[in-house]
């Protein structure tokens, strides 16, 4: 059998352990294969960073995502929390899933060189848990002490800096809203629509065929869709992260496939003139 016979016919469990070696690549090194900047995730960059933001400006981020999202929602999230806090802007931290305090630690875990130079009740707070759906969103909007009298360790809202005097919509600079279901609407009907705030959907891959119209029709002002959404924010940031390793393992996955199959094909090819 000629060479390309033989490698034609290779056992289907060499391909297979040539797959597992070549994709523990990008997990050891992200690799960063070119990938174009969608329009909406350039506009969601840099609609927080450059002349958009203003020191002490005081922003929004809602883990509307649990853990079992963490890989299409976070690297999204974790570009835009080091470019908030390196733009000077203050966060609050919150989110209506009952693990989101496992999300604001993972964000600590990411994002740890920058919550370093910050100090907690004066660049941050974590207010916690939110249930109520839309109806709680709406009320947020009009009295935060009215759905959050504390932050979720038990402090005070009056006794934290960075709250006194943020009480309403309008001391809110915008809202980063990250979603595996409808909070990115509730922010959009209950702050964007009624009172013109600043607001922005990170979403994933399967809410990106809703986000888009709503991101084109203005409600949006920026959007990030699914790990390749994050990997465009980390290459944007210059920073490659967990989103990149995700793309570039689905990369070099397909490349092997594509090259198996042309493989198969020439070596099909070979063997019928052959014979």
């Amino acid at each position: 059998m000629s060479v390309l016979s033989k490698l034609a016919n290779v056992d289907s469990r060499v391909f297979y352990w040539i797959l597992f070696i070549a994709l523990m690549v990008p997990f050891l090194s992200p690799i960063g294969f070119p990938i174009t900047i969608a329009e909406n995730t350039r506009e969601l960059y840099e609609g927080i960073t450059e002349d958009e933001v203003n020191e002490g400006d005081v922003w929004i981020m809602n883990f509307g995502y649990g853990v079992s999202a963490w890989p299409e929602c976070h690297p999204s999230v974790t570009v835009c929390t080091k470019a908030l806090f390196r733009e000077g802007a203050k966060i609050i931290f919150m989110g209506p899933h009952y693990d989101v305090e496992l999300t604001y630690n993972k964000i600590h875990d990411t994002v740890r060189e920058d919550f370093a130079n910050k100090v907690y009740g004066e660049d941050y707070v974590f207010l916690g848990y939110i249930t109520g759906g839309e109806s709680a969103i709406a009320q947020l909007a009009s009295n935060i002490r009215s759905v959050y009298p504390t932050d979720h360790f038990g402090t005070p809202l009056d006794q934290i800096p960075m709250m006194q005097g943020v009480n309403t919509h309008e001391d809110i600079a915008g809202v980063l809203s990250s979603d595996t279901g409808d909070y990115g609407v509730h922010f959009m009907t209950q702050w964007q629509a009624a009172y013109g705030s600043k607001l922005a959907e990170i979403g994933i891959a399967m809410n990106g065929s809703t986000d888009l119209p709503r991101w084109q029709a203005g409600n949006y002002f920026g959007l990030s869709i699914g790990s390749r959404g994050g990997a465009e924010l980390e290459i944007l940031i210059g920073e490659l992260g967990e989103a990149t390793t995700a793309m570039d393992s689905i990369s070099v996955s397909h490349l092997l496939l594509i090259f198996a199959v042309i493989l198969g094909n020439i070596g099909m090819v070979v063997q019928r003139r052959s014979s």
